[in-house]
């Protein structure tokens, strides 16, 4: 007699295995140029988003620091080579001090470095008067050269100074000091032949 036997039950065949495959360097570009051109758009549509510049970066180097008294603000403009423009003849004709100081800038190109100054007592290093001169703005990565700072001198015999502050390009509010320096003491006009 023949028994019934059950066939038994076969599992079906499996799929060969997905295995991943290493994507071409053609595959690879286009995908980064993608990534690439849709980063682009989302920085023209939210400019906010866009990343930062790295900060300014340089330094300035100071030396040969000189006082020359008594100096008249035009001769100092005219040491600028700036015009009087609208100026008095008593405003032109006001005497000061003049300092004059060497530069070493690396970096900074084009950019507005302010600089200001602080005319001290010596005596008791109290702030007598201050002001902010002028910008400056070197035109190359590496450049050395003269500056001038004008200040009015006291009519008085007492002993003074300048301390010039330089200061790294305006961001905001802010204001950050790249280099500071003292003049050499001098007298008051009141003491100057």
């Amino acid at each position: 007699s023949a028994s019934t036997q059950a066939p038994e039950p076969t599992e079906a065949p499996q799929p060969p295995g997905r295995r991943f495959k290493v994507p071409s360097v053609g595959q690879i570009s286009a995908i980064v140029g993608l990534i690439a051109g849709i980063l682009g758009l989302v920085f023209i549509v939210f400019p906010a988003w866009r990343p930062e510049a790295p900060p300014d970066s340089g330094s300035i180097e100071v030396s040969d620091v000189r006082v020359r008294q008594p100096v008249t603000f035009g001769r100092y403009l005219k040491r600028l080579k700036l015009p009087p423009e609208t100026l008095s003849e008593q405003q032109l004709g006001r005497r000061g001090v003049m300092i004059e100081f060497q530069t070493q800038i690396e970096g900074f190109k084009g950019k507005g470095l302010p600089l200001r100054w602080e005319l001290n007592d010596a005596a008791t290093n109290d702030p007598v008067d201050e002001d902010e001169a002028v910008t400056i703005v070197p035109s190359t990565n590496d450049e050395g050269r003269t500056w001038f700072v004008w200040a009015p001198a006291p009519e008085t015999a007492g002993k003074y100074y300048v301390t010039v502050t330089i200061y790294q390009p305006p961001k905001g509010n802010v204001d950050v000091p790249l280099e500071a320096f003292d003049s050499p003491e001098f007298t008051g006009l009141a003491a100057a032949p």
